[in-house]
């Protein structure tokens, strides 16, 4: 076993952390304003009766501490089990009171994290580490071999949002496209959330949106003279529906409805696809792609998104239903303008299980786990599609197939075993697919490949590669050897994680399943229990925690500390079977799987339970919060992040009804069964001795409403009251942010100085505990 130096901090009792906590705070008094409205809101498609009671209490109060919630239950019953819900009126967050409330429990946060000694000097030094080079991401590259344009966002040392450049060639100089910093002002920041080159390099379409609100808008630039050209098309909910035709002159896109005052809950239903012809007025954009159409059959939470085939001759629609992984196609001949020269036709449904789809050469490649949990691609004809009788070309294997992406020289593949990738490419013979060879493209062991660049106009690959404590590069893969060498895009950082060690291990769970859990710690660790340990954990969508280089990481790491990641069910690390082994009915693997990481840690005198914190964000929210409220006796710390935290209530939010077919319905008695196993708030115990919970939230984030985590707040803090010593339960969060897309370098290191504070003064560390 590999490790790292031996970290010895003083361990503190719970009276001593609760009576540094006292010290701490005591010098601020709060305004914590209360609601004194219920709500009384319930949903009338819920198979339930609601009634909510509620008694009068003072508009505000003066006290030391965090504002204390007023509780007006409201009374659910489905399916013969009855539901209390003392918060609900927090989900209007609009409610002035709620706004006072939430306010109040923020400043308390930040007063308390404030206070913690050793935290100005912790982001003194996550900021150094994570201004230590140059940052490039989010390569395109189009055109030809010998006419090649580079386009990629750049974070340099100094500056907190990325930029766009520009390049002719790999090695040709870099030229500013756009600067997110321009458009900002003093009370309004905007970030650079996606962008898109044309086919020719001529445009490129920029989404944009303010304060993490992903309430985002399309520009286009013209790239020679970096200019706008003053196209503003509002309402786009969904970054990666935005695609070029082949032509460069026209782009397809995914719009919004109109939604009217009172209908947020709408927001992202009935989506449609427009076409847009650069130079002309918006108004004159065309209807491409929507349910009602002649052939067309969609359902309010579908996503349609419309690309044309290479030769211009074909239109495909791909329709996503909601975060469903399954997706449907539809296929129509194109018109000389590009637009449907008739009916869309329905070339594939969800029950054949595809998940993604390229086009070559009027081929039509599918990836499906149909009858292959593991994966395979089929090909079949794009004039005439027929899954029936698609011919397999890379079958079902013991690895599962995750990407495919087309070059002018060969179909490449990107691969996971356990959720480490490799890379395989199947050549192209006289521009037809003919059988073709199957061959690895050979690279570093152990390295994530973040990012699989093709063009259907050259050869080869651009391959984004990076590891836990490996820095990122971008490497060529050369068509005639498949021998990768570096591109040279991104510069070595100068951060050092030599003394660094990595390890991949197995953790039984419960049920007898191998898990995964990726450790990192300093070299010559010794195993005595007593190392700082953070734990993260996802499980949800079959995503799979791939290896990420993060530089700031290295504040916790040289302290002794370590970093864990779980690959729990639910996530995609062994295929759609480990997907769905997390998944609605399933999903309590998720969160026994972490704990059974947890447990493993502490057999293994890695730490021990004072020494140990576990976090999770967005979905990976019911992974942590659940561990929580399962096992308290077993954490120092917990962290959720954005956390879906009372999932029978996220369905009725503008995000969830995307969200059914991974979580499910409380309309279903199932439904409603796998949702409250999963639901955190349901299963907080009055009394019980939580762990230190620090919640985070951005205020503007559109995917997971913030008032989860202000009701979990409230919850866990009335639930532990009456408690002789009761753990710090701190809401924190950001006004200007939202679900993390659009943070800058700045706010994310605020919030990684937080956590790792927070978690320092739970764990004893001398130098972080209040006076």
């Amino acid at each position: 076993m590999k490790s790292s130096p031996r970290a010895c901090p003083v361990y503190f009792s719970q009276t001593e952390k609760a009576r540094a906590l006292l010290v701490a705070i005591c010098a601020v008094l709060m305004l914590a304003s209360c609601a004194t409205q219920p709500v009384g809101e319930t949903n009338s498609a819920t198979p339930a009766t609601t009634k909510s009671a509620s008694a009068p209490e003072p508009r505000s109060l003066r006290r030391i501490g965090p504002p204390v919630a007023p509780v007006r239950n409201v009374t659910e019953t489905f399916f013969g089990q009855t539901m209390t819900d003392p918060y609900r009126y927090m989900e209007n967050v609009k409610s002035p009171d709620v706004i006072d409330y939430m306010r109040a429990q923020s400043d308390y946060a930040r007063n308390t994290l404030d206070a913690i000694p050793g935290r100005a000097a912790m982001e003194r030094r996550i900021n150094s580490l994570a201004d230590a080079g140059v940052q490039i991401s989010g390569v395109q590259i189009i055109g030809s071999a010998a006419a090649t344009r580079v386009f990629y966002y750049k974070l340099a040392p100094g500056e907190t949002t990325r930029k766009l450049y520009t390049r002719n060639g790999l090695k040709g100089a870099e030229h500013l496209l756009f600067d997110s910093q321009v458009i900002s002002k003093s009370s309004e920041r905007y970030a650079l959330n996606f962008y898109l080159a044309s086919p020719d390099g001529r445009y490129v379409i920029l989404g944009i949106a303010a304060g993490g609100s992903e309430e985002t808008s399309i520009r286009v630039v013209e790239v020679a003279m970096a200019r706008d050209l003053g196209i503003a098309i509002d309402r786009i909910g969904f970054a990666d529906s935005t695609h070029w035709a082949p032509d460069g002159r026209s782009f397809f896109y995914n719009r919004l409805p109109v939604i009217n005052s009172g209908e947020s809950k709408n927001r992202y239903l009935r989506s449609q696809v427009f076409r847009h012809v650069v130079g002309r007025g918006i108004d004159k954009d065309e209807l491409v792609l929507a349910g009602g159409m002649p052939g067309v059959t969609l359902a309010a939470v579908d996503i349609p998104t419309v690309t044309q085939s290479a030769d211009g001759k074909y239109l495909i629609g791909k329709i996503e239903h909601g975060d469903a992984r399954e997706i449907s196609l539809y296929i129509v001949e194109a018109s000389a303008q590009g637009l449907p020269a008739g009916d869309w036709r329905k070339a594939i449904e969800p029950k054949d299980e595809v998940t993604e789809y390229a086009s070559y050469n009027n081929g039509l490649y599918l990836l499906t786990h149909k009858n292959s949990p593991r994966y395979k691609i089929v090909r079949t004809s794009l004039p005439r599609p027929e899954m029936a009788s698609a011919t397999t070309i890379v079958p079902h294997g013991d690895t599962v197939i995750s990407e495919m992406k087309v070059a002018q020289d060969a179909l490449y593949i990107r691969e996971l075993n356990g959720g480490v990738d490799r890379l395989q490419r199947l050549n192209f013979s006289n521009s037809v697919f003919s059988g073709g060879k199957l061959e690895f493209v050979r690279l570093p062991f152990d390295l994530a490949i973040r990012q699989l660049i093709t063009d259907p106009k050259r050869p080869g690959a651009i391959l984004r590669l990076e590891g836990w404590t490996e820095a990122p590069k971008y490497v060529n893969v050369e068509e005639r050897t498949a021998n990768i060498s570096d591109t040279g895009l991104q510069p070595k950082p100068s951060v050092d994680f030599s003394a660094i060690d990595e390890v991949r291990l197995t953790v039984t769970a419960k049920d007898g399943v191998k898990v995964p859990i990726s450790l990192m710690y300093k070299k010559g660790t010794t195993l005595n229990a007593n190392n700082p340990t953070l734990l993260r954990a996802y499980g949800a969508y079959g995503f799979t925690q791939a290896p990420t280089f993060s530089p700031a990481t290295l504040a916790w790491l040289e302290r002794g500390g370590i970093i864990g990641t779980c690959h729990v069910r639910g996530g995609g690390e062994f295929g759609e079977e480990w997907h769905r082994a997390g998944q609605k009915l399933t999903k309590p693997n998720s969160w026994r799987d972490l704990i059974a990481c947890a447990e493993y840690m502490i057999d293994r005198r890695f730490t021990r339970k004072e020494k140990l914190a576990i976090q999770g964000g967005s979905a990976g929210g019911i992974t942590v919060g659940r561990a929580l409220t399962e096992r308290p006796d077993l954490f120092a710390a917990v962290v959720p992040a954005v956390g879906v935290l009372d999932a029978l209530r996220m369905e009725f939010t503008p995000n969830g009804p995307p969200n059914i077919p991974e979580f499910g319905s409380v309309k279903t008695a199932d439904g409603f069964k796998g949702l409250f196993n999963m639901s955190s708030f349901h299963h907080v115990r009055d009394g019980t001795n939580y762990p230190a919970v620090l919640l985070i939230h951005g205020v503007n984030d559109p995917r997971v409403e913030v008032w989860q985590s202000a009701k979990m707040a409230a919850r866990l803090q009335a639930a532990t009251a009456n408690n002789l010593n009761p753990n710090p339960v701190l809401l924190r969060l950001d006004y200007d942010a939202g679900h993390g897309v659009g943070s800058s370098r700045s706010q994310r290191n605020v919030e990684l100085a937080d956590i790792y504070s927070f978690l320092l003064w739970q764990f004893g560390a001398p130098e972080f505990q209040p006076k």
